[in-house]
């Protein structure tokens, strides 16, 4: 049978494990929560540059587009007449004629049945 002074002794090996191992998992969580932090700020930091970049594509894309439209604003007028049709199954649907005059434009659109009777 053990004495009681060597199950205190036992005991207090056991805390002193515990204890240590108590530290290494405090040690461990704390690497842990430092390795999670650093990544939330690299998240953050791809986050707030994949936001800059969308902004400037889109900044790009409207540049772009508005230049298209200066160029056309800035075009001689050609005076061409421009006429779309829609055909649904062989049958005109609707047509759109644009008529450039010398000093206006006119638009007039169609109903398919209006151009299937006249055809």
């Amino acid at each position: 049978m053990e004495s009681i002074t060597e199950i205190i002794a036992d005991f207090e090996k056991r805390i002193n494990d515990l204890q240590r191992d108590n530290e290494g998992l405090i040690q461990t969580l704390n690497c842990v929560s430092a390795g999670v932090n650093e990544l939330n700020r690299r998240v953050n930091m791809l986050e707030e540059g994949l936001a800059t970049k969308a902004d400037i594509t889109h900044v790009q894309l409207i540049n772009k587009q508005s230049e298209i439209i200066k160029k056309i604003n800035d075009s001689k007028l050609v005076g061409m007449d421009c006429k779309v049709g829609v055909s649904l199954d062989g049958r005109v649907v609707a047509e759109s004629i644009v008529e450039h005059t010398a000093d206006s434009i006119q638009g007039r659109v169609v109903k398919g049945s209006e151009i299937n009777e006249t055809r």
